[in-house]
């Protein structure tokens, strides 16, 4: 399938305003305080791989299309012919950490700040598989330490080779918050801890934020760190053999309150407060919950690749902060609301937006 350029075509439109903001002068400085230099071909790459998910296509396909058309490659914004080899070599100089960081200052920078008190932030996992066919072939243990592989579990789909994705977004927004990357199959709930430190780091987690899992986030230890460490309401969809009242009853105040001359124990009151009411209604959230599993599917099948073609957990993990970059500015460019983002991610690949 050919790489085609149509400046009529609302996909397009959309490509040139994301590229817009990709070559703006604040992304080139963003670029240069992570250190990921040289920048115009650390840019290149980028850009490269952002057409590549955005039609569905192999990035050493799509050098190869730009480089035997001059005219599409000027429509795109490249000056010249591209060295795939030398990109990839480029790019791979750089850490995953400059990358993630890269990808959410300038998400930070894509969508309009917005004033707030507390907000809602979902959490959620899902799988980065290699493209690598299992069924093909049995890999042993030691076959897989040879390769330096790992082999993650999903109840839904079976093993699979790759690693797991951990996204946190806002309600309100879609935009991503955080993102975190592992080999193989951790257990949500041993990520959980990472997720809330991440997003503290960078700021972003506040008192009185409500953060919304599912079950496999679920232990009595993660209630109460997030509860007393951070002072947020750690809305858990609890598992059936999960003891609600067990779970209250573990929530304790913070040794820090008592270096205060005058503890604020008001602040935990009004958690708790709020925990019991929306824990022993966690079922009437599940939907909001969804809003999160909607901006998965239309970042893997629509903008991503269900199977990643990289097979080294560093590309894996870079290639996959980058997805994250692609989906969430065409989100911010088109602002859906959760049928809408519904509707994009089935009808991506079919060359219709919304209107």
């Amino acid at each position: 399938m050919p790489l085609v350029y149509d400046k009529e075509n609302p996909k397009c439109i959309l490509l040139d305003l994301i590229f817009i903001n990709i070559g703006s002068r604040e992304t080139k400085q963003e670029l240069a305080r992570n250190g990921i230099k040289p920048i115009n071909k650390a840019l290149n790459y980028i850009k490269i791989s952002l057409i590549a998910m955005f039609y569905g296509l192999d990035k050493s396909y799509v050098i190869s299309e730009l480089n035997n058309n001059e005219e599409l490659r000027k429509n795109f914004g490249f000056k010249s012919e591209l060295d795939y080899n030398e990109l990839c070599e480029v790019f791979s100089r750089f850490t995953e950490y400059q990358i993630l960081n890269f990808v959410i200052r300038r998400l930070n920078n894509g969508f309009t700040k917005e004033k707030r008190v507390s907000r809602y932030i979902l959490a959620d996992t899902t799988d980065i598989r290699f493209d690598i066919n299992l069924e093909k072939k049995y890999y042993t243990e030691k076959e897989l330490e040879e390769k330096g592989f790992e082999l993650g579990y999903s109840s839904s789909k079976g093993h699979y080779i790759g690693g797991k994705l951990t996204l946190a977004i806002d309600f309100d927004t879609f935009k991503p918050l955080a993102v975190l990357f592992h080999p193989g199959a951790v257990h949500d709930s041993k990520i959980f801890p990472e997720l809330l430190n991440e997003l503290k780091k960078r700021r972003i987690l506040r008192n009185k934020d409500i953060i919304i899992a599912d079950k496999g986030f679920a232990s009595y230890k993660n209630y109460e760190m997030a509860f007393s460490r951070y002072k947020i309401v750690p809305l858990i969809f609890p598992k059936d053999n999960m003891d609600k009242n067990k779970i209250l009853n573990n929530l304790s105040y913070s040794l820090d309150i008592f270096k205060n001359k005058t503890p604020d124990k008001r602040t935990y009151k009004t958690l708790r407060r709020r925990f019991k009411a929306l824990l022993y209604h966690w079922k009437d959230y599940k939907s909001i919950r969804s809003k999160i599993e909607d901006f998965f599917k239309f970042m893997k099948n629509g903008v991503g690749y269900s199977k990643i073609p990289v097979y080294t957990y560093k590309s894996a993990a870079k290639n996959a902060f980058l997805n994250v970059l692609l989906a969430g500015l065409i989100v911010a460019h088109l602002n859906p609301d959760t049928k809408e983002l519904q509707r994009l991610a089935e009808s991506w690949k079919s060359n219709t937006l919304l209107k």
